[in-house]
């Protein structure tokens, strides 16, 4: 029989039953309600509080006087975000959020990180209905498990190490993904230019303006009708069947499609065995989108066959201008696009080798934006894991 008093996974040196049952009030030196309100405070040094704050917008710095700091656990304790905890933070107490100042002899990350896997068991036994609001007396009714204060402090340390690990991941992640948006402005001409801001070493001389519809052949996907029916999806098909929630999913890099087009199905669209360019002309409107897998293209997308432009080049292009194609639609109107819209758009571009360098560069930073948002995952996964598994 399982016992039900020590964790799945636990450090060496440690084989101790942990105390069960403990009101989460024994183990909190000190209570505090947040009393600063934004809109009665000057401008200052003191970091103000709030939902906004801690869930990473830029803080309002205050006059306020600062009333918590870094190891305390913070609560929101009205909202929709009501039971939601927080740590790392000093300043003061926006008036939605309560703090508690955990015991010595109780280790605080280790306490946060218990009340983080039960987050979900806050929101739905923890709150008044309605308006969202942690219940008067939540610390004297919610219960802890605790084992003895140094394999709190291991447990405490190791997820304190592996949020430090994502933060940083994160801020990386943020960094690129803003370097991109930044070079993206900046490598291609604007409206009315010949150059771009930003060039490749080697390159030189005006783009030339060509339209889209003069650099590779456009067409529509297609779709069987009715589009519910299934006869015409097979399971075991080699080729997969795209719909915007991968373009989504996969940031417009199809490597994998989980839906699966039958022959029969294949008869009534575009079939593509080789990678191409697209263009999401329904739902996400102007997104890019490359298949590396054989795909059926429905008639939500364009795709431009016989190019004569490098692909990574276009797609970044595309990528860069997604948005223009906004001026296309009515105001308060879904966009509308077509091949005839696409074929006509004019655009700036290089020769074919700096289009090769320029997509290159942008390849390369793609990668590695990548490279950081699946370690991000793979990190979340493992918290998430150990959550579950460190503690009773």
């Amino acid at each position: 029989m399982t016992n039900q008093n020590i964790p799945k996974i636990r450090f060496k040196g440690f084989d101790n039953n942990w105390e069960t049952g403990i009101e989460l009030n024994d183990t909190i030196e000190k209570q505090f309600k947040g009393k600063a309100r934004q809109e009665q405070l000057n401008e200052g040094v003191v970091m103000y509080l709030d939902a906004n704050t801690l869930n990473g917008n830029t803080p309002f710095l205050s006059n306020a006087e600062a009333d918590t700091d870094s190891k305390d656990i913070l609560i929101m304790w009205d909202g929709s975000n009501a039971g939601k905890v927080f740590t790392g933070f000093e300043g003061a107490l926006g008036s939605t959020l309560k703090g508690y100042k955990v015991k010595d002899e109780n280790d605080s990350y280790f306490i946060f990180n218990y009340l983080v896997k039960y987050q979900k068991k806050i929101y739905e036994q923890y709150r008044t209905p309605n308006i969202p609001h942690v219940i008067k007396n939540f610390t004297e009714v919610f219960k802890v498990s605790l084992p003895s204060l140094p394999e709190q402090s291991a447990i405490g340390t190791l997820f304190q190490t592996l949020d430090e690990l994502l933060s940083a991941y994160k801020d990386n992640l943020a960094n690129y993904q803003a370097f991109k948006a930044t070079m993206l402005t900046k490598m291609f001409p604007k409206a009315g230019q010949t150059t771009p801001e930003i060039r490749l070493d080697g390159f030189d001389g005006e783009w030339e303006e060509k339209k889209l519809g003069e650099l590779a052949e456009i067409v529509r996907g297609a779709s069987p009708r009715p589009i519910q029916d299934p006869k015409w999806f097979d399971g075991s098909s080699e080729v997969g069947w795209l719909r915007i929630s991968d373009v989504t999913n996969q940031n417009g890099r199809i490597y994998d499609l989980e839906q699966r087009i039958s022959e029969l199905g294949q008869e009534k669209t575009r079939v593509l065995k080789e990678p191409h360019l697209l263009l999401s002309i329904a739902a996400s409107v102007g997104k890019p989108v490359i298949n590396y897998v054989q795909t059926g293209v429905h008639d939500g997308f364009l795709i431009f066959l016989n190019p004569i432009f490098d692909k990574e080049f276009m797609f970044q292009w595309l990528e860069m201008f997604k948005d223009g194609w906004n001026k296309y639609g009515q105001s308060g109107s879904q966009v509308n696009l077509n091949s005839d819209i696409v074929k006509n758009h004019k655009l700036k571009v290089p020769t074919l080798n700096e289009q090769h360098a320029i997509g290159a560069f942008f390849a390369n930073l793609d990668d590695l934006i990548s490279s950081y948002q699946a370690k991000i995952t793979e990190l979340e996964t493992l918290k998430k894991k150990l959550l579950q598994d460190m503690f009773v």
